[in-house]
This record gives C-alpha cells, sequence and structure tokens, in this order.
C-alpha cells in the first residue's frame, strides 16, 4: 500500500497518480482545486488559520515566510512541478496591504458558510493551504476529513 499524494491515506489506487521517478524528498502537493471548493475543507481551513493566532497583516508575511524558505519543490496534485514568483501573495490579493479578506475569512471558524468559496478566492486559498501543507502539514493532513 502506498500513500495517496492527495488525501495522504494509506490506499491501493492513489486518488492522484504520483509523478514517474523516485519520490521526492521535499515535495510539497498544493490542495486541488476540487477540495478547495469543499465548504467543510475550506471551514477547517479558517479554522486553522485563525487559531494561528496571527493578525489579518501578519498572516501574509508568514505565508511568506513559510513559502518562500521552502527548499523542496512545488507540485501540483497531477505531478507538474510549480513555480510561484516572488509576487504571487500580493498578487492573489491584489496588491491589498491591508488584507481585509483574511479578517472575513477567519470568521467561518465560528459561522457557517452558506456557499462554497468563490472562482476568484480559490487562488488565496489554494497559497494559504499550502502555507499549512509547508509549515504544519500535521494540521493540514486534516482539512479534507
Amino acid at each position: 500500500m502506498q500513500a495517496c499524494a492527495r488525501c495522504d491515506k494509506l490506499v491501493c489506487q492513489p486518488c492522484v497518480p504520483l509523478p514517474d521517478g523516485p519520490p521526492e524528498a521535499d515535495c510539497a502537493i498544493l490542495a486541488t482545486l476540487e477540495d478547495l471548493r469543499s465548504i467543510p475543507y475550506v471551514r477547517r481551513l479558517a479554522v486553522a488559520t485563525a487559531n494561528l493566532g496571527l493578525s489579518r497583516r501578519e498572516i501574509p508575511n508568514w505565508m511568506a515566510d513559510v513559502i518562500f524558505e521552502y527548499r523542496g519543490s512545488l507540485r501540483l496534485p497531477d505531478g507538474r512541478a510549480v513555480h510561484l514568483p516572488d509576487t504571487a501573495i500580493d498578487d492573489v490579493f491584489n496588491n491589498d496591504g491591508s488584507f481585509r479578506w483574511l479578517s472575513d475569512f477567519m470568521k467561518f471558524a465560528d459561522r457557517p458558510m452558506r456557499q462554497a468559496p468563490q472562482k476568484r478566492v480559490l487562488k488565496r486559498l489554494r497559497l494559504i493551504d499550502l502555507a499549512f501543507r509547508i509549515d504544519k502539514p500535521q494540521i493540514a493532513r486534516h482539512f479534507g476529513r
């Protein structure tokens, strides 16, 4: 049995095929868009983000430190490599230095979401999720359960 690259469960057939070749020692696999559209997944991500105890302005700094100091490779669930530009966080937050959206996002830790996340915020969610997958994998593995 092997661990699935997407859901980290021990399975005979992984949800997502692993890339050919030997597994890399340090490789972070980004969340699927399907996961990021899931209300329970995003709610768990919001709870974890709120539990960091950081302000909305400190969260992007934490994300940048974690993501851009990571020396392993970044991969999509299908195995393709991903390169993030240095401006990735500012880009997905539309250069909004107040990061007010993060305050609203963390409110979902205490109140239910009424609808699935809109397409325009999926890149934001993916970067937040990626930071957890790199820095706090023991927490991130519970997002999809």
